[in-house]
């Protein structure tokens, strides 16, 4: 299904668009060759329409037709358009030399997202285990909002009304365990009112903490740092890695208030 519904009130060429988009933001890590039928599935939309637009998208440059299989796979231009994002996100240029230092010097894993509808997106990932164990998490990658500390983190920067439109795309990805889902983001809201930051385990043996980052005429960036569970306790991690994240969130909105002066 799709991650939002189609604006009923948008004109057939605006809705034409927000299709296409559906269909290309249907490719991720992972997920790289995608076949008509396959394409329908993830995006709920009718197998025609799908059948036409990758058309579209593959004379346009934006998708490669592979005849063998059968499938699509994400052309250049999409390549070229996520480096003019990297390379343009002043955040990240300011960021990632912080991240970096703290990543190296505590070895630690430290990372930069940015919300897509009901998933985070990693910019940058830096990963320094103190086991040398490193979990890859490529710019790009995606992670659920309501069960990770990064969308969690983001959920708290938006309104009771805007949560609420989120809502029932969360809800739908967890129709048996919805409640408890619930709690624990509610849980992770009262840590980042009280605390700044929130603290999540949703992989076997990794813990995150992460805080967000608003500045008013951006929209909101999500700073992270996940570790081990065995290699730091609540206690630990809450009195050494909390304060290197909430100091790392609080040295770029520093940089940008004096941007703006």
């Amino acid at each position: 299904m799709p991650t939002h519904p189609i604006d009923s009130r948008l004109s057939p060429s605006n809705r034409s668009v927000e299709r296409a988009l559906l269909i290309l933001r249907a490719f991720r890590p992972g997920v790289g060759r995608l076949g008509n039928m396959e394409l329908a599935e993830r995006t709920g939309l009718a197998r025609s329409t799908v059948s036409r637009l990758t058309q579209t998208l593959v004379e346009s440059g934006f998708l490669d037709y592979d005849v063998a299989s059968g499938s699509y796979r994400l052309g250049a231009p999409v390549l070229s358009l996520a480096h003019a994002l990297r390379l343009d996100s002043d955040v990240l240029n300011f960021a990632l030399p912080v991240m970096r230092e703290t990543a190296e010097d505590h070895r630690i894993n430290v990372g930069l997202a940015v919300a897509d509808q009901a998933d985070m997106v990693y910019l940058e990932s830096v990963r320094r285990n103190r086991r040398e164990l490193f979990r890859h998490v490529a710019s790009g990658s995606r992670v659920p909002v309501e069960l990770t500390s990064l969308g969690r983190a983001y959920l708290s920067t938006l309104s009771a009304g805007r949560r609420s439109v989120l809502e029932p795309v969360l809800r739908e990805r967890h129709p048996d365990d919805w409640r408890k889902v619930s709690a624990g983001i509610e849980q992770s809201l009262a840590e980042i009112r009280s605390d700044g930051f929130c603290s999540v385990s949703w992989q076997a043996g990794i813990t995150s903490i992460a805080a967000p980052l608003s500045l008013g005429h951006l929209p909101p960036y999500v700073f992270n740092i996940s570790y081990a569970s065995d290699d730091f306790g609540r206690r630990e991690a809450r009195s050494s890695l909390a304060p290197l994240l909430l100091g790392l969130v609080q040295r770029v909105r520093e940089a940008f208030a004096l941007d703006a002066i």
